[in-house]
C-alpha cells in the first residue's frame, strides 16, 4: 500500500501583529507559530499584510500575425478563453516576425520575405489568412485586452533606410492615435542581439524610435527586450546597460524560455523540472530582483517583463507536464512582483505547449490544451492583494492573493512531489467559521477536479495535495 502523507488545514481565527516581508528570512514570517510543528508539513499566510497589488498583465498573449487567420478567430473559444483567463494585454504582429514585418503592406509571411528587400519577390498571401491591424484592434477591444504593437527596426538598418524606417513607424502610431485605437503599449525590435545589434547600439535605438512616436503621443509605454542569459555572453550586465542608459525605456522584457539551450540553464526532462524547487533553481527569481534592486539604486523607474516566455522541448514530456511547468513559470512571475507577461505561444512554436490545437491548415481549432486551464485558474489573483506564503516543504510552493471587497482569499500551491502531499495551513485574519471553500486540483490528464464545501467549520479540515498536482482553493468568508 502506498504511503501517503496527511495533514490537518488549519484556518486559524486569530489577528496576531506579524511583520514580515517577501526577503525576509522564513524565521521571522511569522513570531509566534507554537501550534505548528515543524516536523510536519506547513504553509503560512497572513491576510493582514499585503505586499504589492498583483498586475493585470500577468496572462498576456502573444500573437503572430501571419498565423491567425480570419477563419481561426470566428470560434468564440479563442475570445472566451481570454475573457476567462483575462489577458490583459496581446502581443503583436509578434516576436521575430517583427523584424520582417510592415504594417501598411503585410504579407502574410511570417519569418521572411520583407517587402522591402530589393530581392522580394511580391510574394503576398490573401488578407484573410491572417490578422492586420484593424483585425487585432477588433479583437483586443472584443476581449478587453490593452493592445501591445512593435516597430520594426532591422529593415531600415538592413537595408540602409533608417530614416525611411523612422518615418514608417510615425506613420503607424499617427494611424493609431487617428483611428482612436489607444495602443498603450509599444515595443522596440524583438531580439536585436540574435541578428548582430550590440546592447549600445539598441539603446540608441529605443531612444531614437521612442522620440518618433513619442512626438504623436507622449503617453504611450515604450518597451524594450534583452536576456539574462547566456551568462558566459554576459547579457545580464548588458540589459542593466540598457535599462540605465536609455531615457526612453519605461519596461525591459526578457524572453527566457525553460527547456532551452540559449538562455539561462535549465532542465529538459519531467525529472530534472521536479528538482527545480524554485523553477531554474531560484536562479529566474535572484535575476529578477537583482534587476529591480540595480533600478532602485540607479534611480530609474523601468519596469520588468516577460513578454515572450515560454516552454522549450520537454524530453518525454506530454501535454499535462507542458501546462504544470508553466504553472511553475507564472507562479515566479507573481512571487517576484512582475508587471507583464506574453506567452510564446497559442498556435506556434513547440506543439505540445500550444495553447490550443489546429488543423493541419491552421485553419480551425479542434481543442483548448490543458495549459490553457493555468491561465484562467491564475486569473482570479490578477490586481489583487499579493500575500507571501512561507512553506517547509521544499517541493511544495505557492502564494496568497487577496480580495477585501469580496471578503476572499485566493490560495494557489503547486505540489513537484511525485506522492499524494500535504501540510499543516494556517491562514491569519480570517474567521475560522463559516466559511465557503473551493478547492480547484489541475491533475493528470490535465483536468481540473473540483470540491464546494458550503458554509463549514474550517477550523480543522483534512486535505490532501495530489502528486504532481496545482492547486487553487477559494476562500470566502460569511459574515
Amino acid at each position: 500500500m502506498k504511503k501517503e502523507l496527511r495533514f490537518i488545514l488549519l484556518l486559524v481565527a486569530i489577528y496576531p501583529s506579524i511583520a514580515f516581508s517577501q526577503e525576509e528570512p522564513e524565521a521571522k514570517f511569522i513570531t509566534g507559530r507554537n501550534q505548528f510543528v515543524d516536523s510536519v508539513p506547513y504553509a503560512l499566510v497572513n491576510a493582514d499584510k499585503p505586499q504589492w497589488k498583483i498586475s493585470k498583465y500577468l496572462t498576456g498573449q502573444h500573437f503572430v500575425y501571419a498565423n491567425e487567420p480570419d477563419s481561426l478567430y470566428a470560434d468564440e473559444r479563442i475570445s472566451q478563453f481570454m475573457r476567462d483567463s483575462k489577458t490583459g494585454t496581446i502581443r503583436w504582429p509578434g516576436g521575430t516576425v517583427v523584424q520582417f514585418y510592415h504594417w501598411d503592406h503585410l504579407t502574410g509571411i511570417p519569418f521572411s520575405n520583407d517587402s522591402w528587400d530589393p530581392n522580394y519577390n511580391g510574394e503576398k498571401r490573401s488578407g484573410e489568412k491572417f490578422m492586420d491591424l484593424d483585425e487585432y484592434i477588433a479583437f483586443c477591444r472584443k476581449v478587453n485586452a490593452d493592445p501591445m504593437v512593435g516597430v520594426n527596426i532591422k529593415s531600415g538598418r538592413q537595408y540602409n533606410r533608417v530614416a525611411e524606417s523612422l518615418d514608417e513607424a510615425k506613420r503607424l502610431i499617427t494611424y493609431c492615435k487617428q483611428k482612436n485605437y489607444h495602443v498603450k503599449f509599444w515595443y522596440i525590435g524583438n531580439e536585436g542581439y540574435a541578428k548582430g545589434i550590440s546592447y549600445k547600439e539598441y539603446t540608441k535605438d529605443i531612444d531614437a524610435y521612442a522620440e518618433v512616436l513619442k512626438s504623436v503621443d507622449p503617453n504611450i509605454t515604450i518597451i524594450g527586450d534583452w536576456k539574462f542569459g547566456p551568462l558566459k555572453k554576459n547579457r545580464f550586465e548588458e540589459a542593466l546597460y540598457i535599462a540605465k542608459n536609455s531615457k526612453h525605456l519605461n519596461v525591459l522584457e526578457f524572453h527566457e524560455k525553460w527547456g532551452v539551450i540559449w538562455g539561462l540553464k535549465t532542465g529538459h526532462t519531467v525529472p530534472q523540472w521536479q528538482q527545480e524547487t524554485p523553477l531554474y533553481d531560484g536562479r529566474l527569481g535572484m535575476y529578477i530582483q537583482r534587476f529591480k534592486d540595480e533600478m532602485r539604486k540607479a534611480n530609474k523607474d523601468v519596469k520588468i517583463s516577460f513578454n515572450e516566455w515560454g516552454l522549450g522541448t520537454i524530453d518525454g514530456g506530454n501535454k499535462f507536464d507542458y501546462a504544470m511547468v508553466a504553472a511553475d513559470y507564472l507562479m515566479e512571475m507573481f512571487k517576484n512582483d512582475v508587471y507583464q507577461t506574453c506567452y510564446w505561444n497559442l498556435n506556434a512554436g513547440e506543439r505540445l505547449s500550444r495553447v490550443f490545437d489546429t488543423n493541419a491548415e491552421g485553419t480551425q481549432i479542434l481543442q483548448l490544451n490543458p495549459i490553457s486551464k493555468i491561465f484562467t485558474l491564475y486569473a482570479d489573483a490578477l490586481q489583487k492583494d499579493y500575500l507571501y506564503l512561507d512553506c517547509n516543504e521544499k517541493s511544495i510552493y505557492g502564494f496568497g492573493a487577496k480580495d477585501p471587497k469580496a471578503g476572499k482569499v485566493y490560495l494557489y500551491l503547486l505540489n513537484k512531489s511525485v506522492k499524494d502531499s500535504a501540510l499543516k495551513l494556517g491562514i491569519f485574519g480570517l474567521a475560522s467559521k463559516n466559511a465557503d471553500l473551493k478547492i480547484e486540483r489541475f491533475v493528470k490528464p490535465g483536468i481540473i477536479i473540483t470540491e464546494n464545501l458550503k458554509a463549514v467549520d474550517i477550523k480543522e479540515k483534512e486535505l490532501v495535495l495530489k502528486a504532481s498536482s496545482f492547486t487553487k482553493i477559494t476562500i470566502n468568508t460569511i459574515n
